[in-house]
């Protein structure tokens, strides 16, 4: 009997010294997403739950300042950007960048918040109101302003009166009383309900599907370079499936596993009241999606050409902006 334990303890000791190494050979993917953003929770999944190892690759994780964080990926410090709208991929396209986007991540997390005070009950009742945003060439604004376009019928920019300043500082703007409403994307939206007891006007994931039936673009999406899909297709394949089940968890939690510690602190939130809201608003909006139909691509790419008919901030949707894995490497090997 002594002999059975010893040589059992034996091979767990050997198990536990050889795990690194095994890690170690383990081909490597340098990751990124913006820091503190929503959009980088899967990410933080994948490497708090060591599902990088699991679906085969040794992930480096960057989390990133949003200014810059698109360059850093342009010219070559990460494999897989987890954390880039779609306007981004049209304009590296444009300007000859050879990247492309191959999964989605976020459902649009984002939307028009009110305080609740307010009393505007649609998004028309802001007009000649004070508005708040981060830039009319965001991402944000635009998607804002073509859904409220194309459901309400005018321009927020002609008609609201806008205020800008950053994503961060929306929340005090509202706060205080210095607008009546803000665009802004999570977690700056349930900062901005709890600290003004208020809702989501508009939740542009929810009421734009709705609106058409069952379509909405995604905020952000996997972009990699087309040079690293096709030599590296197998790994491309490891990232989609951690992802997978990254938001698995999140459904099967009800994102409620936003509340471990390592996702908490990489969003920096310390307050347990905006956890809670950002909870809840996650589970009722389903804020994200592994949903890459040629049906659903088809319709962005329609999204998209309708941002670029008036030529204000996209003029043109390049070719090649979305690709199924399955398609353009071929089937697992």
């Amino acid at each position: 009997m002594k002999r059975s334990i010893s040589g059992g303890l034996t091979a767990v000791a050997t198990f536990f010294l050889m795990s690194p190494a095994l890690a170690q050979d383990l081909p490597e993917v340098t990751l990124q997403a913006v820091a503190g953003s929503l959009g980088g929770v899967p990410m933080m999944i994948i490497e708090g739950e060591n599902l990088d190892e699991k679906y085969g690759f040794d992930g480096t994780f960057e989390y990133l300042p949003h200014e810059g964080i698109f360059q850093n990926f342009l010219i070559g410090n990460a494999d897989v950007s987890m954390d880039n709208d779609l306007l981004g991929v049209a304009y590296a396209r444009e300007e000859g960048f050879d990247i492309t986007s191959f999964y989605p991540v976020g459902n649009l997390y984002l939307g028009i918040v009110v305080p609740g005070s307010s009393d505007a009950e649609t998004p028309e009742d802001l007009k000649g109101k004070k508005v708040g945003h981060f830039g009319a060439d965001s991402g944000t604004t635009m998607f804002i302003r073509l859904i409220v376009e194309e459901m309400y019928g005018f321009d927020v920019l002609e008609d609201y009166e806008m205020s800008q300043v950053g994503p961060a500082a929306l929340v005090s703007l509202l706060k205080e009383g210095e607008v009546d409403a803000i665009f802004d994307f999570e977690s700056f939206v349930s900062e901005a309900i709890v600290a003004t007891d208020g809702r989501y006007l508009l939740q542009a994931y929810s009421d734009y599907s709705e609106f058409t039936g069952g379509f909405s673009p995604w905020i952000t999406n996997m972009v990699a370079k087309e040079e690293w899909l096709k030599e590296n297709p197998e790994l491309a394949y490891g990232v989609r499936d951690a992802y997978d089940e990254a938001i698995a968890l999140l459904d099967e939690t009800n994102y409620e596993i936003l509340r471990k510690p390592y996702i908490r602190e990489k969003l920096g939130i310390t307050s347990d009241a905006v956890l809670d809201a950002l909870i809840a608003n996650g589970a009722a909006h389903d804020y994200f999606t592994n949903d890459w139909s040629e049906e659903k691509r088809s319709a962005a790419l329609d999204f998209l050409e309708k941002l670029a008919e008036d030529g204000e901030v996209l003029q043109n949707v390049p070719d090649g902006m979305m690709v199924a894995l399955e398609d353009y490497v071929g089937p697992r090997s």
